[in-house]
């Protein structure tokens, strides 16, 4: 499972993106000489993540010598309440769905009309990247959640919006650059591996309660076993 992308050869040359020098500095202190990693803030929302990962992986795929055969978006993610994920656990994304794009409603935003405004609301994340991510963990007695994971451009600041998208997506966590990550990689012909720590439960904003500096130092921790064996060589994940 080493070869994430169709005729890469053996191994492979992925890039590790977070939203924020907070989120990823303890990642290149852990990693930094690590063969076949790069390293890019992606900036936070949306936007700004669609916007510098496609412009990266532009520059890149263009040439065989330099293309990445997978991208990993990490971070901190907000648990929404009454789901298996708790504060620290680690979460993979299955799916990731735009939470607060389309029209407003009371169960978050409804998709356009599609025969109005074709647009795309939701992301599948599985390929072998993720499922190799996820042998690795379970070899390394690392427990992990897996599901729907939520973008959104405004980060939810109460208990009754953040049901409100729990219950219209399924969503296990929040986040604000998944789904534009997503995007970029599937134009790019790319994997998308999300994995995040959760640092908080997504309720009514008490900053008091969040874990974010404890939530970071666990991720690091995580990905620093995970990223070295999913560029090993030879591809053994088993």
């Amino acid at each position: 499972m080493g070869n994430y992308a169709e005729g890469s050869g053996r191994g492979g040359r992925l890039l590790l993106v977070a939203a924020t020098d907070f989120e990823l500095t303890p990642l290149r202190r852990r990693l930094a000489t690590l063969p076949g990693l790069d390293f890019l803030v992606c900036g936070v929302g949306p936007t700004a993540t669609a916007a510098n990962l496609a412009a990266k992986l532009a520059v890149r795929q263009a040439n065989p010598q330099t293309a990445y055969t997978g991208v990993i978006l990490t971070g901190v993610a907000g648990a929404y309440l009454d789901t298996p994920a708790a504060l620290l656990d680690t979460c993979l994304a299955e799916q990731e769905v735009l939470g607060d794009f389309g029209l407003e409603s009371g169960r978050g935003a409804e998709p356009f009309p599609p025969e109005r405004v074709p647009t795309r609301q939701s992301f599948d994340l599985a390929s072998p990247l993720l499922a190799a991510a996820q042998k690795v963990l379970a070899r390394l007695e690392i427990p992990f959640l897996n599901g729907c994971f939520v973008t959104v451009n405004t980060a939810t600041a109460s208990t009754a919006r953040g049901l409100a998208l729990r219950d219209r997506f399924g969503g296990l966590c929040e986040n604000m650059e998944g789904a534009a990550a997503a995007l970029a990689c599937e134009q790019a012909g790319l994997p998308l591996l999300e994995i995040r720590t959760v640092s908080n439960l997504v309720e009514d904003r008490n900053p008091a309660r969040w874990r974010l500096v404890e939530a970071i130092a666990r991720n690091s921790e995580v990905l620093a076993r995970l990223i070295p064996e999913l560029l090993k060589a030879d591809g053994d994940v088993r």
